[in-house]
């Protein structure tokens, strides 16, 4: 019974993704730090929850996704199909909504001690986004890709205006052209997953992006994408006088992505892409 129980545990832990979920709080703790925010004070109960709060609405959000996509996951990735298997759906809806419920109480915390509305309104935002994407979002072409870009690109907002509003216009400038530059790169990613996922997609009856484009579309598109975002990265740390070595750095992971995506591998491309993303933030140490 305990080899069972820890089994199940296990199973549910993958549902929400921790190392996705771990990720999200290393990337608003390095938005929080290149812009000023005193770290000691994350040793607060409280006020980890600027770290926190993300964090636990990512995982909410995981773990509803995989409910709703149980019968594509059958298809496109049958180890993680673990809902209504070796999870019960009722424990993922549970603990989706027991973590939902305390993102949202500290959220409310959070902004009765700034004295502002704008961290309750963004925790509840992202929540109805990622509990809407895969029952009614992800079918409607890239309106799926877009809300989850945003609210990637969200996270970097949510940890910028965590710091405080003393930023300078410069400041304020690289932050948000951080921003879209990840929530860009994400898009990529989510376009590039589409196209992974089109049997399972298809038999589920989602039509998205890489769905509704023709096969040599999908490659123009992305390697276009991967071109524009290059650029978008270059001008972007060249505005934060990165050096040379870091421009090099990422000048490799903008053209090996961009030639994964003209020759269309899908799936060397979404690693890269996911390796790139996250190389951004190199830029802020």
């Amino acid at each position: 019974m305990p080899s069972s129980s820890t089994s199940h545990f296990l199973s549910w832990w993958r549902l929400t993704r921790p190392w996705n979920v771990l990720a999200m709080g290393i990337m608003v703790t390095l938005v929080l730090r290149w812009r000023d925010f005193p770290l000691g004070e994350l040793l607060h109960l409280g006020r980890i929850g600027w770290v926190l709060v993300p964090m636990l609405v990512g995982a909410a959000g995981n773990l509803i996704n995989d409910y709703f996509d149980v019968r594509e996951d059958r298809i496109n990735k049958p180890e993680r199909a673990l809902v209504g298997r070796t999870v019960k759906r009722r424990v993922v809806v549970g603990t989706h909504w027991g973590f939902t419920a305390a993102a949202l109480v500290w959220s409310a915390w959070l902004s009765s001690a700034t004295e502002s509305l704008w961290p309750l309104l963004l925790a509840a935002v992202f929540s109805v986004v990622l509990y809407l994407y895969s029952p009614v979002l992800k079918g409607r072409g890239p309106w799926g890709n877009i809300s989850i870009s945003l609210c990637v690109a969200g996270l970097v907002a949510w940890g910028g205006l965590a710091a405080g509003f003393g930023m300078s216009p410069d400041q304020a400038r690289s932050l948000w052209v951080l921003a879209g530059i990840l929530g860009w790169l994400n898009f990529l990613r989510e376009w590039v997953k589409d196209i992974q996922d089109l049997e399972g997609d298809r038999a589920a009856h989602h039509h998205t992006m890489a769905m509704r484009l023709t096969a040599i579309q999908n490659r123009m598109g992305l390697s276009a994408g991967c071109l524009l975002g290059l650029g978008l990265v270059l001008a972007w740390l060249i505005m934060l006088g990165s050096p040379s070595w870091l421009l090099g750095l990422h000048g490799a992971l903008g053209v090996t992505c961009l030639w994964c995506a003209w020759r269309g591998n899908a799936r060397s491309l979404s690693a890269w892409m996911k390796v790139w993303m996250g190389g951004l933030f190199g830029g802020l140490l």
